[in-house]
């Protein structure tokens, strides 16, 4: 595995957590909308951008990208 796919994933589970917490729910609810709205996909697309900032401005950007699709978290 490369280095940057090390790193994409590493974002994607870290994010992944802090949502959890973050949102108050169980993994298996996160995991559905990670799944639906294709977060993993967004985080390993928009790494080259993501990786710049915190994990918690990527989370936000996350949270950004359901609220523009209706999703309240």
């Amino acid at each position: 595995m490369s280095e940057d796919r090390v790193n994409i994933t590493h974002m994607q589970c870290h994010v992944f957590r802090m949502a959890e917490v973050k949102w108050g729910i169980s993994p298996k609810e996160c995991a559905e909308i990670f799944r639906k709205y294709n977060i993993l996909g967004f985080i390993d697309e928009c790494y080259g951008s993501l990786h710049l900032s915190s994990y918690k401005c990527a989370l936000d950007d996350v949270e950004t990208l359901l609220h523009n699709q209706g999703v309240t978290v």
